[in-house]
């Protein structure tokens, strides 16, 4: 039995011209196979490379979305530490009020005891001269004292009454300024907690919308890479069915050239 000639693409146009027509047709059969392999290899390739731009495409938008996160964050950040701020100087204020209050108060006192010791002695230099003028005349100092004791009396009555009419006053005032630096400390206190509360809804639902947001940037992401792997599955299924194809008309055909060669 006599065997076939092998032949290649680097035969000169002469020899070519000597070849018998199945061979040329396997000839062409196999630079069409290795066309469309070539052809597949720069599909495959200008496919990955629309993958890697979308995926670059997507990383720059996390990239932007992320800095825009970062950037409110820093705002929220400054408004709580403006907040603190200005506590802390309210603090300051009220404990200047307090100490000013309180200094006010002492002097208040000192100057109620200073009235009391000069009234007192003032008593006893009225009790001295009552005294002296006893023995010069008796009759007239006895009715003098009643007097001066009546007066006296009276006298002591009313700074007595007039003290403790300042006493209360300064304790009723003293029970006011005390009340009301309280409600203002409420107010700035309850204030302070409403803002607070307003700042922790506003960071949750910002951390919800980011959350979400993620959420439905991955799922898109999950949806597009699943596409792409069954665009890539039925590109694979097409490639192996026409490459199955090709492989048996490229049989038959060598088979039928076979036949005829031992013919």
């Amino acid at each position: 039995m006599s065997t076939s000639p092998h032949y290649n693409g680097s035969m000169s146009p002469d020899r070519n011209n000597g070849e018998s027509p199945s061979k040329l047709r396997i000839r062409q059969l196999s630079d069409k196979l290795t066309g469309l392999q070539m052809g597949l290899e720069e599909e495959k390739q200008a496919r990955k490379d629309a993958v890697e731009l979308k995926l670059k495409v997507l990383d720059e938008k996390l990239s932007r979305q992320q800095i825009a996160e970062e950037t409110k964050f820093k705002l929220l950040k400054d408004q709580i530490t403006k907040l603190q701020e200005g506590l802390a100087t309210e603090k300051i204020a009220r404990e200047i009020l307090d100490e000013r209050k309180t200094k006010e108060l002492k002097l208040v006192e000192s100057s109620i005891s200073l009235d009391l010791n000069v009234e007192k002695q003032a008593r006893k230099d009225s009790e001295a001269k009552l005294a002296k003028m006893m023995d010069e005349k008796c009759f007239a100092i006895r009715l003098e004292l009643a007097k001066e004791k009546k007066l006296r009396e009276e006298t002591e009555e009313r700074h007595s009454r007039e003290i403790a009419d300042e006493i209360t006053r300064l304790h009723e005032s003293i029970e006011l300024e005390r009340r009301a630096r309280e409600d203002k400390g409420e107010k700035i206190l309850k204030k302070l907690n409403d803002e607070i509360a307003r700042m922790h809804d506003m960071l949750s639902m910002e951390k919800k919308v980011r959350e979400e947001t993620e959420n439905t940037m991955l799922r898109m992401l999950e949806d597009m890479c699943a596409r792409m792997q069954s665009e890539v599955q039925m590109e694979r299924r097409d490639r192996e069915t026409t490459e199955e194809t090709l492989l048996k008309l490229l049989e038959e055909t060598c088979s039928r050239v076979e036949s005829g060669l031992r013919a």
